[in-house]
């Protein structure tokens, strides 16, 4: 397969009782399917290709955490 950089960043702000957080993931969007198909053959007899790359590209997520215990 060909080389790639994954990059990503993630900030929380905590307080006493929760935090809140957000996460930014592969932000060059790299993605296996753009270096090349993932399979060949027919959609009934597919031959797949080994998977070496991120499939799902530039991500984002956030959240909340509680502290339950202190």
């Amino acid at each position: 397969g060909k080389a790639y950089w994954l990059t990503g960043f993630m900030v929380e702000k905590i307080w006493e009782r929760f935090s809140v957080f957000v996460n930014f993931e592969n932000f060059t969007d790299t993605r296996q399917t753009k270096f090349g198909s993932i399979y060949t053959g027919s959609i009934t007899s597919p031959v797949f290709r080994d998977i070496y790359a991120p499939l799902d590209g530039f991500v984002v997520n956030a959240g909340i955490k509680f502290r339950l215990l202190k």
